[in-house]
């Protein structure tokens, strides 16, 4: 047992998810496919029973009790995702279904809005579909190019021939932590790099904000 296992109370963590209570054919749960779905703690089963059960309504559309309640309680999480993460103000703060709905946004707006014909697309080889598949859909559709960061054996990026790479890039595109191989992307150092030539960097940061503290102006 590691210094970090010995100091994380698991079994108490483990109680706080009804669902990794249950057994399946005798056998308790071990759950391993957080990556792609995370299993809800009792805090968050209680907030959504009680919106549906106390305030349901449409936010931002109407003057009446429940409708005032639902948006400010919207409005106090966006607040607080804003604090989680460090950005300057909560109207940064967009609410998508999930990853996957967003960087299909990014890519269908600012994508179509400010790429074309050649220009190229960043991305790395341990990114998840949600941040490949728009990319390439852009790809057949008005002929941006996309260019890859390797892996190396070892699981790390291998930014040796990263100046070539970024030559005429309009967007970098990365994962902050690999849902694979948790591998963490050096995000502030291919920033630097991608505004020294005029690109936008988008972050993936998905895996990263449960598992470490993310602040991302620092990124």
């Amino acid at each position: 047992m590691n210094r970090a296992t010995a100091e994380l109370d698991v079994a108490a963590i483990k109680a706080d998810f009804p669902l990794l209570q249950r057994e399946i054919d005798g056998r308790p749960i071990t759950f391993l496919d957080s990556a792609a779905s995370s299993q809800k703690p009792q805090a968050v089963l209680d907030a959504m029973d009680t919106y549906y059960r106390t305030m349901h309504a449409n936010v931002h559309r109407g003057a009446y009790r429940l409708a005032t309640e639902a948006t400010d309680a919207m409005e106090s999480a966006r607040a607080n995702v804003a604090d989680f993460v460090g950005a300057p103000h909560a109207h940064e703060i967009i609410f998508t279904k999930n990853a996957t709905e967003a960087m299909n946004l990014l890519a269908q707006s600012w994508g179509r809005a400010n790429l074309g014909p050649g220009d190229a697309v960043v991305l790395t080889e341990m990114e998840h579909h949600a941040n490949i598949v728009p990319w390439h859909m852009l790809a057949e559709s008005i002929g941006i190019e996309v260019r890859w960061i390797p892996v190396t054996i070892d699981g790390q990026l291998d930014l040796a021939d990263l100046d070539r790479l970024l030559d005429g890039a309009k967007l970098v595109s990365v994962t902050a932590m690999s849902n694979v191989l948790g591998t963490l992307t050096p995000v502030a150092r291919l920033a630097e790099a991608a505004h020294a030539v005029g690109a936008r960097i988008f972050v993936d940061a998905t895996q990263h904000v449960p598992h470490l503290p993310t602040d991302a102006m620092a990124m």
